[in-house]
């Protein structure tokens, strides 16, 4: 019997990112300089961690995996 692959999407883990760089990018200019450079940081590192999402599913947002404990 063929084993069945498990299909994982990651978009929602995509959309999350986005969403959160959108808010970060809204409240940027309300916010002191010392913060701004935090803010900066941080839409830094979710460009890096989306960088990452793509490069691990190809440039597509669904990865498949096969079921843990099907070792046979």
């Amino acid at each position: 019997m063929a084993k069945k692959k498990l299909v994982v999407s990651l978009k929602p883990i995509k959309v999350q990112i986005q969403k959160a760089e959108k808010s970060l990018r809204k409240i940027k200019p309300k916010v002191s300089t010392a913060d701004r450079k935090q803010i900066d940081l941080d839409i830094k590192n979710l460009n890096t961690a989306l960088a990452t999402l793509r490069n691990i599913c190809h440039g597509i947002m669904t990865h498949g995996f096969s079921p843990a404990g099907d070792d046979e």
